[in-house]
């Protein structure tokens, strides 16, 4: 009779599931890579497996304690009907929690807790399609496509993406798009592999009126790469002919991609905008909403650094290990580290509470590492504005589009194998579009012809149900807020683009919240209270001809910014913002997407305060003897930001918070304009103190600052009935 071993259960699957269980994870074995160890020496067949396949992986424990090293093995059981994936799930943690007393206790098999933070490792065993294993735990694995070209990769990419067009009304469009000013046409034309860059014909109104569909590339450029681009120099060469062996490694497999999905039309912002041309430049990077929300796809190089490295990357090949059952037969099993999603998965859990929330989404260093594209700005916008995306990475192809992520693997958005949060703003920021023009929805026609793919993929229809609700201007604004905050915190090679990069993504937001200028909209006088997440890493944009307004968030660069977009209590502040429009418009609406002028501010409770310095460099502005904390939007205030102990500045109360906190501007007097100010700073005030107080004295709550800061305001009630102070903010 074989003997169980008691740390891996000989890896041998249960008949059925257990009684009243769910799909909760089958729990093989808990224990440490020094205990395995042990086991595997005594003779345990699934012991050495496991070991066998994390040795393998020695490359990863460089430097790793031994000791410290827990593993946890499970496997998937079906219930209810629910088809589940059949290999063996590992995961190894070494790096310490805040909680982890370094113990590794007995557990439940059949009950299984996530652990709270994401494995430091994370292997898969599996079988080949054959399915034979001598290990009942160990089954088929999920195929992952080596090569787009080759392997099955093509396929998959066809039945993703036919999955989104065939099933998702948010990603259907009735009517065939415009195509953008220009286009790579990239059918053969001289037998050679050679593109072309295409005009497309306009009307008399100046629209373009040939449509049809196209497929745009999100990239990135690279630092101090002289990638191949369009100029007044070479536009009509490049309208005759574009050489296939110019093409950088990226571009060319854009293009093989484009072919092989059946599509004649590639848009690339490198070839299809003449790049020394300042005004062309400015005018289509204001149409990105057009051409990417209008293209039929977006092909992702999301974890090339450059575009010399391609879209499609060589994958890490599974490790091949031989295992015998009790007969002494031999099999083969397949050994890989399962893909992390990276920055699709954030750094905590679906039902963690909102404390733990990690925002940005997925800033961590590998993440930033393994996709760099989504540090990029402009390809944040590319990505929110695309109905769908493919992205290529080291580890797979997902489709990210609309309503939903798929993966090869099939487990980014699936709670059963990972319990990390899902990055969802991508599908947030279409439920805010569609909701924002339900009459998008009334054309069902979708009988298009396509070709290729398209055409494999054409033919379905809208479901019945058309939205009724539109968002509310407060839902509107938080969403901006959040989009903001993810944006902000991802990279650019120019200061200049930092409005330019977002403003097709603000446009989706007008027609809700109306005027727009320099980053903030004219309907919201809380938006104006941004602050950066790290100031002390701040810094002011490089000058530009077109200098962005201190009170803009965009004024501030190296940092994530956020927002306080509620408030308990409304303490009467209120922003005038100035009626200009770069655009022709019958709108009464501003839009000034990339510049602004002054804005008049209106405040009931608006003082002068002296800043106080100390030894240690906080920031106290005092009146009345009475203080607060405040620290300056830029880590070194130096030129129209330097502060001096002594300085007179103004202070603007604009809200009481939910948090029993209050928040205001602080202002600084501008040396070249009377009677104008600048941002420098926002302060938050939770308590005050008097100055003197000893430490043993109790410091007073943030509403005492009303009374103690402003004495002749009696009723708090009625600020917007009494006089208001107005001042300039430039």
């Amino acid at each position: 009779m074989v003997s169980i071993c008691n740390t891996c259960q000989n890896l041998q699957r249960p008949s059925k599931a257990p009684d009243g269980a769910t799909h909760e994870p089958f729990r093989w074995l808990k224990t440490t890579l020094p205990a395995l160890r042990r086991s595997a020496t005594a003779g345990c067949r699934g012991c050495a497996l496991v070991l066998q396949g994390i040795l393998l992986h020695h490359d990863r424990l460089v430097g790793v304690n031994e000791d410290a090293v827990r593993i946890a093995a499970e496997s998937f059981t079906a219930v209810s009907g629910k088809q589940v994936q059949d290999h063996l799930s590992l995961e190894l943690r070494w790096t310490a929690s805040e909680d982890d007393c370094g113990e590794v206790s007995d557990d439940d098999h059949h009950h299984h807790e996530h652990e709270l933070t994401y494995p430091d490792l994370k292997l898969e065993f599996y079988t080949d399609q054959d399915g034979q294993s001598p290990f009942p735990a160990i089954g088929r694995g999920r195929r992952i496509s080596d090569n787009f070209f080759q392997d099955g990769g093509l396929e998959r990419a066809k039945a993703i993406i036919e999955t989104c067009v065939s099933h998702h009304s948010k990603c259907q469009r009735r009517t065939p798009p415009s195509l953008p000013r220009r286009v790579l046409d990239v059918h053969h034309h001289d037998g050679s592999n050679s593109i072309k860059l295409y005009e497309t014909a306009t009307c008399a109104n100046g629209r373009f009126s040939e449509s049809g569909n196209y497929i745009t590339l999100s990239h990135c450029w690279g630092i101090g790469q002289n990638i191949l681009r369009t100029t007044t120099s070479n536009l009509k060469a490049h309208q005759n002919s574009i050489p296939w062996s110019s093409l950088p490694k990226t571009f060319q497999e854009a293009v093989a991609i484009t072919r092989a999905l059946g599509l004649r039309y590639l848009w690339v912002d490198a070839l299809c905008i003449v790049q020394d041309d300042a005004i062309e430049y400015a005018e289509q990077s204001l149409q990105m909403a057009e051409i990417y929300s209008n293209s039929f796809l977006t092909v992702a190089a999301t974890s090339s650094p450059d575009s010399t490295y391609g879209c499609i990357l060589p994958k890490k090949q599974p490790f091949k290990v031989q295992a015998t059952d009790s007969k002494g037969s031999l099999y083969k099993i397949y050994v890989r580290e399962q893909p992390s999603h990276y920055s699709f998965k954030g750094q905590f859990n679906e039902d963690d509470h909102m404390n733990d929330w990690v925002i940005p989404f997925n800033c961590s260093d590998e993440a930033n590492r393994e996709t760099p594209l989504l540090k990029r700005a402009w390809a944040f916008q590319e990505r929110l504005l695309s109905p769908r995306v493919l992205h290529f990475t080291w580890s797979e192809m997902i489709l990210e589009c609309r309503e939903a992520i798929q993966c090869e693997c099939g487990r980014v958005d699936d709670p059963i194998y990972d319990p990390r949060t899902t990055d969802t703003i991508k599908r947030e920021f279409a439920d805010f579009t569609e909701h924002r023009v339900p009459e998008l929805l009334a054309a069902k026609d979708s009988s298009d012809a396509m070709e290729g793919v398209v055409h494999q993929l054409a033919n379905a229809g809208l479901e019945d149900s058309i939205p009724s609700s539109t968002p509310s201007k407060e839902e509107a604004i938080q969403l901006w807020s959040y989009v903001v905050t993810e944006y902000s915190s991802r990279n650019l090679t120019f200061d200049r683009d930092r409005l330019l990069a977002i403003a097709g993504v603000a446009k989706q937001f007008a027609p809700v919240l109306g005027g727009y200028i320099a980053g903030q909209w004219t309907s919201s006088t809380l938006n104006l209270l941004w602050y950066p997440s790290n100031p002390s890493i701040c810094r002011r944009p490089h000058p530009s001809s077109t200098p962005v307004p201190s009170w803009s968030w965009a004024a501030i660069e190296g940092s994530s910014i956020e927002f306080d977009n509620s408030t308990a209590m409304d303490l009467g502040c209120r922003a005038i913002f100035p009626a200009n429009s770069d655009r022709n418009t019958s709108s009464p609406e501003a839009w000034s997407p990339t510049s602004g002028q002054a804005i008049e501010l209106s405040a009931a409770m608006l003082t002068e305060v002296v800043l106080k310095i100390d030894d240690e460099s906080n920031f106290t502005l005092m009146k009345h003897n009475v203080g607060v904390e405040f620290t300056p939007d830029v880590g070194v205030p130096r030129g129209d930001d330097a502060l001096a102990s002594g300085d007179t500045l103004v202070c603007v109360l604009a809200s009481m918070t939910w948090r029993s906190s209050i928040i205001g501007l602080v202002l600084k007097a501008t040396k070249l304009q009377p009677q104008a100010y600048r941002r420098v700073g926002r302060f938050e005030c939770y308590e005050c103190e008097q100055e003197g107080q000893t430490d043993d004295s109790e410091s007073q709550d943030a509403e005492a600052l009303l009374t103690l800061w402003f004495p002749e305001i009696e009723d708090m009630t009625q600020l917007d009935e009494g006089p208001l102070t107005t001042i300039s903010v430039v």
